[in-house]
Formats: C-alpha cells, structure tokens, sequence
C-alpha cells in the first residue's frame, strides 16, 4: 500500500513499518509548498476546532476513521490536522457561523474569472465587503470564498452557498482578484 502526495499527487510507497508519522509529502519542494498553503489559512478559521483529514472529498479522523460533518466529536483542532494523519488532505466543517461560496467552473485556464459565470455577481459583492479566505478549489478552475454567515444553505445556476452541515476540502492556495488581473495582462 501507499498514499499520495498531498500537493502534486505522486505515489509515495509505505516506510516499512520504520515508525513515526506517515510521510505526506514527496520532496522538499513539496513540503514548502505545503507549509506555504497552511500559513495562508487565516488564524481566526485556524482556531475553530472544526477541522478533519480528508481521503478525496471524504472527511476522515486523524486515525483514518470517518469524520461526520453534523457530530463535533469526530471533529478536531487545526494543528492535529495539517500535520499528521491519514488520507490525502484536510477541509472544515461549516456551521456555527463560518460559511463559504463555491464557486465550481468559475476559473479559466489562465486563472481568470469567466466573464459570464453567475458566480461573478458574488465575487464582485465580497471584493467590496471582504471575506475570511479566498482559494482556489482543488480542480484549479473553482474557488471556495469563506464567509461569516448564518443564512441557509443554497445552490443555484453553478453557485452554491454552505452554512452547515458540510465538509469544504481545503486546498489553502489563496486566490486574490486583483493579484490575478494584473498578473494577465
């Protein structure tokens, strides 16, 4: 058995048994990016204690059992997440007040809002009110806006809006509009 790199996905073969934590990562470069994508993570969503591993989309315990989105026990601290434990990633849970956009097939190729996505409206509202964290989903083309929200839960025409009861895998690849606009010219 094996597991796969957390930031590029390339195989990484078992330790035979030598002990300590499981390896999460495939080389150097991998590991600063890793650290990178963790600092970029606000500390206010950081200090919630709504945080599991993920296996895919699929929330999991530190010790690879399953984590449910409605039971707070199975839940834990940022830090026990980001660095140790089974599966391939880590997400939140929303609830409680945290709340996020997603935003799938927003993205072009290039990195760019495309011009007729019906998630755009809602980029150009929180570009003028702000929100907790902007990243990038990890398909590259979605983003994940987090907010503070208790309205209902809803989805329509491509965007969908959590407040709780589920599972957002985070990729912690901040997306900042303005960065990207200049960045294309």
């Amino acid at each position: 058995m094996g597991r796969r790199c957390e930031i590029d996905g390339t195989y990484i073969a078992d330790d035979n048994g030598h002990g300590g934590s499981a390896q999460r990562v495939c080389s150097t470069r991998c590991r600063v990016e890793a650290c990178r994508r963790r600092k970029a993570i606000p500390d206010e969503m950081k200090a919630l204690r709504r945080w599991t591993r993920a296996d895919g989309k699929r929330p999991i315990r530190p010790d690879g059992s399953p984590a449910s989105s409605t039971n707070p026990a199975t839940w834990s601290a940022f830090d026990e997440v980001a660095n140790t434990g089974e599966g391939d990633g880590y997400g939140i849970m929303l609830g409680d007040g945290l709340a996020c956009y997603d935003l799938d097939h927003i993205l072009d190729g290039h990195g760019r809002v495309k011009p007729r996505h019906p998630g755009r409206l809602i980029l150009e509202r929180l570009e003028r009110e702000g929100c907790m964290f902007a990243e990038i989903s990890a398909s590259g083309e979605g983003l994940h806006l987090f907010v503070r929200s208790d309205a209902p839960s809803w989805k329509h025409d491509g965007v969908e809006f959590y407040s709780h009861g589920r599972f957002i895998r985070m990729t912690g690849i901040r997306w900042n509009p303005k960065r990207r606009r200049n960045a294309h010219r």
